[in-house]
């Protein structure tokens, strides 16, 4: 009996670009005569998490819509397809989420003008591309010229996770492993070993700082069971549970593997960082013996929102970043005189985790609608 499989979208060739900082990223183009729009996939994932779903992928549906978008996708520097070469060609490269926000949205919107894209470019962020696009729009690098409908699903500015991450953002582990142990990524399935950059080191067990606990709560009722996909416990474990299984039941049994894979411990100790603060600041180098982190609220600049359209979208029932980071955004947003308070909409949606938002078997129904509105640029809180 064949197995079901989920819907995909062909994947167009990439063109490689390249950031000020020296990164090398892919840009996809999905030729459409509408509205240009950027799509920005989370860390660890890759741009086909947009080419993928249950029914129907967003891809698709932003390709067939009424306005037929001309649909881009980025795989930014801590997409699982660009950081294991990003990394080999400079070990040294920048990794937190500073560089990623100040350096890759620009140049694929540098890119995409180069390409003839002349209109103003809507943006998708997803996670922590939602993360790296709010953030960039706060630094002052992607202007509103450029950018002014903006969709962010699941997290933005504020960093609010279910209580056993807040647990593991707490216990010094990537620390650690980066500092003590000089292990530079991490990867759901694969071990760490040095020469990474010379051959693929194969399946097996994290270094024992993570494996240790991983095994101890793999026996409490945190972990989805049965899961006969070995990645599915591994991923939930260094997250999260990303996803609602219920919701992708094709893509949990065939895909999983093709959708997380590595990224960068610094990267992860920047959302540690930040999740400890409760909001988005500046990266903290620094080892174990100096945890503190003070009160650096310099990116929480409401102003740099003014003239944007805004749509928040997340599941009500996300245990990777919990929906109060989507309300907390929204909050923020409507502060102060409604004179200068940005355009704004929100989504919680019942039912919905994470990656499931995306690749739902009703997501089409439920959540593109509104995705499709946002980059449109039309609030509409139905």
């Amino acid at each position: 009996m064949a197995i079901a499989r989920p819907a995909t979208t062909p994947t167009p060739p990439p063109m490689l670009i390249q950031t000020a900082d020296g990164c090398a990223l892919e840009l996809r183009h999905h030729p459409g005569p509408g509205k240009p729009v950027l799509l920005v996939h989370g860390a660890s994932a890759q741009s086909g998490t947009f080419r993928i779903g249950e029914t129907e992928t967003l891809v698709g549906h932003l390709l067939g819509a009424a306005e037929r978008f001309d649909v881009w996708t980025l795989d930014w520097r801590a997409s699982m397809l660009r950081v294991r070469d990003i990394y080999c060609k400079n070990r040294s490269t920048d990794f937190s989420i500073d560089a990623a926000a100040r350096n890759d949205i620009p140049a694929a919107i540098t890119a995409m003008r180069q390409q003839g894209v002349t209109a103003k470019i809507g943006v998708l962020g997803h996670c922590m591309g939602g993360a790296i696009v709010t953030q960039g729009i706060v630094e002052g690098v992607l202007p509103a010229a450029d950018v002014e409908n903006v969709v962010i699903t699941a997290l933005g500015l504020f960093y609010r996770a279910a209580i056993d991450n807040v647990v593991k953002a707490e216990d010094g582990v990537l620390e650690e492993l980066l500092f003590d142990h000089h292990q530079d990524l991490l990867h759901p399935t694969k071990q760490w070993t040095n020469t990474v950059c010379q051959r693929d080191p194969g399946d097996g067990d994290w270094d024992p700082l993570l494996q240790k606990p991983y095994e101890i709560w793999k026996q409490t009722p945190l972990p989805h069971k049965p899961c006969i996909d070995p990645i599915c416990p591994r991923v939930s474990y260094m997250f999260g549970m990303p996803y609602i299984p219920a919701n992708i039941p094709k893509i949990h049994a065939t895909s999983l593997a093709l959708q997380f894979g590595y990224i960068p411990v610094q990267f992860l100790l920047h959302c540690c960082q930040n999740l400890r603060r409760g909001y988005a600041a500046p990266y903290v180098p620094r080892d174990r013996r100096g945890r503190s982190l003070t009160q650096q609220d310099g990116l929480l600049k409401r102003d740099a929102f003014r003239d944007r359209k805004v749509t928040l979208i997340t599941g009500d029932l996300n245990s990777l970043w919990h929906r109060d980071s989507i309300d907390t955004m929204y909050e923020w947003l409507l502060r102060g005189r409604k004179t200068d308070r940005p355009p704004v909409v929100k989504h919680v949606l019942p039912g919905y985790g994470h990656q499931d938002l995306h690749w739902g078997t009703n997501a089409p129904v439920d959540v593109f609608p509104k995705i499709v509105k946002g980059l449109q640029g039309i609030l509409d809180p139905a």
